[in-house]
């Protein structure tokens, strides 16, 4: 019987998806989409553990997370996940309020440990993460992983959604009138989830492009439209050429 019971407060529908599908096998869980429907589902429910993004629309993690330390009947460990913060800033996170920071890209046997700590109330001894080799196509080591966690067809859903998504940020980069906000948001999202799913040369586009536009103020977009758009036909070629998603 799962007797845990978590909450996913996370605004990437393919992010919250998969710690859906990772959090289910092992305990309850609800999801919100951002802080204020967070604070909504904490006055109707209890839970062992809130896991907060922290750049949501509406209501952002930290705003979030001061309103639900307010609540008396609510003092379960809230954990950041986000993509904004390097391991070296836990210090800062926890001197803001938060237990505990899982940073983007996830690893499964990771994300899952540091759970199970804080469910357990353990003191976490935090690792190393594994390194990925940025010259892979995909990391299959990750996807070991990621199998362990979810089944076949459930993969192969995600993956699905992680090339529209793809897409989605191609399109941007090819529109002109595009506001650079929206495209550097969109290469950011887009940068996690290539992390977390080990799609590592597109991870490395997203990354340096994002770098590039953040320190740029007049950066062109030609070159970066281009290499994703060619990594993102490498790595559609490369899953149709496998029989990993295979019965």
């Amino acid at each position: 019987m799962k007797s845990k019971k978590i909450l996913i407060v996370e605004d990437n529908d393919l992010n919250r998806k998969l710690f859906e599908n990772l959090i289910g096998q092992l305990h309850t869980y609800e999801s919100a989409k951002n802080g204020l429907e967070a604070l909504e589902k904490s006055v109707q429910s209890e839970f062992d553990l809130i896991l907060m993004d922290v750049q949501m629309p509406q209501m952002d993690g930290f705003t979030a997370l001061k309103e639900l330390k307010s609540q008396a009947h609510q003092n379960c460990p809230i954990v950041a996940v986000t993509a904004y913060a390097e391991e070296s800033e836990r210090g800062s996170f926890l001197e803001q309020g938060f237990d505990d920071l899982i940073t983007k890209p996830i690893r499964p046997r990771e994300f899952l440990e540091t759970i199970q700590m804080h469910l357990s109330r353990e003191i976490p001894n935090k690792k190393h993460p594994l390194k990925s080799e940025s010259g892979q196509i995909l990391d299959m080591g990750i996807i070991e992983q990621l199998f362990k966690y979810n089944s076949k067809s459930t993969l192969k859903k995600v993956f699905e959604d992680f090339l529209h998504e793809c897409s989605q940020s191609l399109q941007l980069l090819q529109n002109p009138a595009a506001d650079p906000e929206e495209v550097l948001a969109s290469l950011h999202t887009l940068k996690g989830n290539s992390g977390t799913l080990g799609a590592q040369r597109i991870f490395s586009v997203c990354q340096n492009g994002e770098a590039e536009l953040r320190s740029k103020s007049n950066f062109q977009t030609k070159q970066l439209r281009e290499n994703l758009e060619n990594e993102m036909k490498e790595f559609n070629r490369f899953l149709n050429q496998q029989t990993i998603f295979e019965s």
